[in-house]
């Protein structure tokens, strides 16, 4: 299923629920932030493992793609019939200097609308947004093409396991290219996710609970404890580039062991396994000490 496919598939939401999916605090302290961060050039593509890696929409002030409460409201009455309701805009668009600063007023509307609004301004620009783990929600997670097209980074405000952080961009005005643009947002319960960031990384779920290493006995029993499920588990044969497997519980022994863990669904992880107790060395270590800095020891 395409990302056009999994948002237009979703049911319609009110503006409080998608006033819900950005907090207040979040909001005014990233927009501070942004008003103060350099911007760099959009990259050609941004490559994702496995369920798709991204990085941590929400509101800016400063030319950023923004989650913001649509308001509807209706026409002047017809005569002899009731108010007539124009559809709302999906987006809000503004100047500042040479870029257009464009927001995301719907972040569940159909990928159809998004490029309507921009074609009605010259722009061929296709905007897509997917359900994404916590601390990705809310950054773009792939942009391709849109030579000009810049990114708002805010650095520190998420973790991405290479440091770059785009929360928004910033488009020339008059831009006559084509580009694609995507970004995470908020999952609604039972939602899978489609753009991830590691489990243990600030913010999600196994954040400060390292079940790596455990057998999966015990780091079931640690999840459920911390009310997370694993509905999915992930093994390969023959070592890496072997052939893979995405089976249910039932396939995997208690006895294996849990070499790391992705984010599945809200609450919900899938746990990657093997027969034999993972070592712990190397980059990888470093990568994890990185996730659980700051946690309890």
């Amino acid at each position: 299923m395409n990302h056009d496919d999994l948002i237009s598939s979703l049911a319609t939401t009110t503006d409080e629920e998608v006033a819900g999916m950005v907090s207040t605090r979040t909001r005014s302290e990233l927009a501070e932030h942004i008003m103060s961060t350099p911007v760099e050039p959009a990259p050609a593509r941004r490559r994702r493992r496995g369920l798709v890696i991204g990085v941590p929409l929400v509101v800016a002030a400063a030319g950023t793609a923004a989650v913001v409460v649509a308001a509807t409201t209706g026409s002047p009455a017809s005569p002899g019939g009731p108010p007539l309701r124009a559809e709302p805009a999906v987006l809000t668009f503004s100047t500042q200097g040479k870029y257009l600063v464009v927001k995301v007023k719907d972040p569940l509307a159909d990928p159809a609308r998004y490029r309507k609004e921009f074609a009605a301004h010259g722009m061929n620009i296709r905007l897509t947004l997917v359900p994404a783990s916590p601390s990705v929600a809310g950054t773009v997670v792939e942009a391709d093409g849109g030579d000009g097209i810049q990114m708002i980074s805010g650095k520190g405000k998420c973790f991405s396991g290479g440091g770059s952080c785009p929360v928004g961009v910033r488009i020339p005005i008059g831009f006559h290219g084509s580009a694609s643009i995507t970004f995470g947002r908020a999952a609604r319960p039972g939602e899978q996710y489609t753009s991830t960031n590691s489990a243990f990384a600030p913010g999600e779920a196994l954040h400060c609970v390292d079940i790596r290493g455990r057998t999966v006995d015990d780091a079931l029993a640690t999840l459920r404890r911390h009310k997370v499920s694993a509905p999915i588990f992930h093994y390969e044969e023959g070592g890496n580039g072997g052939q893979a497997y995405n089976v249910g519980r039932d396939k995997i022994p208690g006895t294996w062991y849990v070499t790391t863990a992705d984010p599945w669904a809200p609450g919900q992880v899938m746990l990657w396994v093997q027969r034999t107790r993972p070592e712990s060395h190397g980059d990888a270590a470093a990568y994890y000490r990185r996730l659980m800095s700051g946690c309890p020891r």
